[in-house]
């Protein structure tokens, strides 16, 4: 863990007390960096994740730190499992406040090599999974007049790398999304925000071939340093926050200032 997170309890200003958070993709990465950071702001939170075990422990380690944590195991691209899960978390909380859509694959394919099922693959997992948690969470969103929903992109959106295609489409797909959904959901208070992080030092980028990128990434920025989730997670706690209320449609770039976009 990140030496900025410490105890929840420590946290100042707890702004989200009382709320309650989704976070897809939550067992890891981004998402569980986003749940603590959630977490240590007041907010409960509902870990969203297809991995049983990394769900577990996630939600194990957060609950260490005080935090209120349940853990969902979902399949984001099933229409039935996501609402379900949503359903459970009215029914424990009563409300849904925020709603950070991460969850993502990434996979390699040269084009000539990516298959249509492929393709599908993670539009499913990457896009759809945006549609169906949003439509899932809105409507309890919209009755009550408030909410945030944070979607994560990707600055690989506004570079293009090889062997991503379908990555890229699905990403790119994100915040044309975000863009019409704030417009239709402006006038029931709530706001709708992308955030597109820049190679950042996840547990998967780490583990693959990914993590050479920093080398000849890492120079090219401003800010001379890997990513970490914390970095991105506090670009989400920001737009999750009564603090972004003017702040809607919006794509944040995190990535050091890569000079390349």
């Amino acid at each position: 863990m990140s030496p900025r997170a410490g105890r929840l309890q420590e946290k100042v200003g707890l702004q989200l007390a009382g709320q309650t958070a989704i976070v897809t993709g939550a067992a890891q990465g981004l998402g569980y960096a986003s749940a603590v950071r959630l977490a240590a702001d007041g907010a409960g939170v509902a870990l969203f994740d297809r991995d049983d075990a990394a769900l577990a422990e996630a939600a194990e380690k957060l609950a260490a730190q005080g935090a209120k944590v349940k853990a969902h195991t979902v399949d984001v691209t099933d229409e039935e499992s996501v609402r379900a899960a949503v359903a459970a978390v009215l029914a424990a909380r009563g409300q849904v406040d925020v709603l950070v859509n991460n969850a993502g694959i990434y996979p390699h394919y040269p084009f000539e090599q990516l298959t249509y099922t492929d393709w599908r693959r993670v539009l499913a997992t990457n896009l759809d999974s945006v549609f169906l948690c949003s439509h899932a969470v809105y409507p309890a969103m919209r009755e009550r007049g408030y909410g945030r929903i944070v979607n994560v992109s990707s600055a690989t959106f506004f570079i293009g790398y090889p062997g991503l295609s379908a990555y890229v489409a699905s990403k790119g797909g994100i915040i044309g999304f975000t863009r019409a959904l704030a417009s239709e959901a402006g006038e029931h208070g709530i706001t709708v925000n992308a955030v597109t992080p820049g190679l950042i030092a996840t547990e998967g980028v780490l583990a693959g071939e990914e993590a050479r990128l920093f080398d000849e990434i890492v120079p090219q920025q401003a800010l001379a340093r890997r990513g970490e989730p914390e970095d991105i997670a506090e670009c989400i706690a920001y737009l999750a926050s009564p603090a972004a209320s003017f702040i809607t449609g919006q794509t944040i770039n995190v990535d050091g200032g890569h000079r390349y976009h």
